[in-house]
């Protein structure tokens, strides 16, 4: 961002009109220096980067009593896709997707910067590249113990990078479905809730993205008296499916947010059902504000990668709290 002395000197260029108008457009930022606050109605003239609350968000050992779970901001000119750590107060990782190929060394980056060298479990929800592309790269760094996939052989350089590494590694694999649960240390319990049983590889017969991403992996994780939903890529028909089928289960205090927060998703009856404190769209790119304010309409707090950075979520089994990079609202 540039200083005003840079745009003083600038004014030889532009023209002395346009530089006023440039810093009357700065004096009228404002700046929240705590998520949980007010904006500010003092008026700023730059953002600087000792606001950004990255050190806090990667504050490993102030959290790890706690059940942490972080969402990676992962950059690029296209769509990045998930990755998001969870770690548990016993001291028990896993983590959800890995984002397109070219993002990989950032979340070994990103793995790096919190002191992390191994992997309990690797999830991968659905076989798109967005979601499994990553992997090929973490697998060559981190030491993984288990990777939980679908049983959904795909045709993607994406998906066959992966797979070739995993069988270099010789890593165990668990193809789990709904019905399937699993612990992630002594306090947090994993439950499945989609795919359905014995659907896959069967029901994918074309391989569009809707029937793909319909059967990608729902997870619901609980600590204590905290539950957090985690849907994958799935769509308003298979929602309305789960909201049937599954409709006690869905209740979640924390929400991963459907397919990106496309329009793809977010069924007014899928967010009712789950009823969410706290919502976290996981794109580098905000798809569709109405999505936003579909959440925040039902008194849901809504946070995105792309516009609040690295997201931290920490648990004491009780409450949540949420601890942004940076700030940014909707209204």
């Amino acid at each position: 961002m540039f200083s005003i002395e840079k745009w003083l000197r600038l004014a030889k260029y532009a023209g002395v009109l346009g530089i006023t108008a440039l810093l009357l457009l700065t004096a009228c930022t404002t700046v929240k220096t705590d998520s949980e606050n007010p904006v500010s109605t003092e008026p700023v003239v730059q953002i600087k980067q000792e606001a950004l609350r990255t050190k806090e968000v990667f504050d490993h050992d102030k959290y790890k009593n706690q059940l942490t779970i972080r969402y990676f901001d992962l950059k690029s000119k296209e769509d990045t896709g998930d990755s998001i750590l969870i770690e548990t107060p016993d001291g028990k990782t896993m983590l959800i997707d890995a984002g397109i190929p070219e993002v990989g060394p950032q979340i070994v980056q990103y793995l790096d910067d919190l002191g992390i060298g191994k992997i309990d479990y690797a999830v991968n929800t659905h076989p798109h590249a967005d979601h499994i592309g990553g992997f090929a790269t973490l697998l060559q760094s981190k030491d993984i113990s288990t990777m939980i996939m679908e049983n959904l052989p795909y045709d993607s350089n994406a998906y066959r990078n992966t797979v070739q590494a995993l069988h270099q590694k010789k890593l165990k694999v668990e193809y789990l479905e709904d019905g399937d649960t699993f612990q992630l240390g002594s306090d947090v319990k994993v439950e499945v809730l989609n795919p359905p049983p014995g659907a896959l590889p069967a029901a994918v017969k074309n391989f569009s993205f809707a029937e793909v991403n319909n059967q990608a992996m729902v997870l619901k994780i609980t600590y204590k008296e905290n539950t957090f939903l985690f849907t994958g890529d799935i769509y308003k028909d298979r929602e309305y499916k789960l909201v049937d089928s599954h409709a006690q289960a869905l209740k979640a205090d924390m929400m991963h947010v459907p397919h990106h927060g496309n329009t793809t998703s977010s069924s007014p009856a899928f967010v009712k059902a789950v009823s969410p404190q706290i919502a976290i769209i996981s794109s580098n790119i905000l798809q569709s504000l109405d999505v936003v304010k579909r959440y925040e309409k039902n008194g849901v707090k809504v946070y995105v990668t792309g516009l609040h950075g690295n997201i931290l979520i920490t648990s004491d089994g009780k409450e949540l709290n949420v601890i942004t990079e940076k700030d940014w609202s909707s209204k």
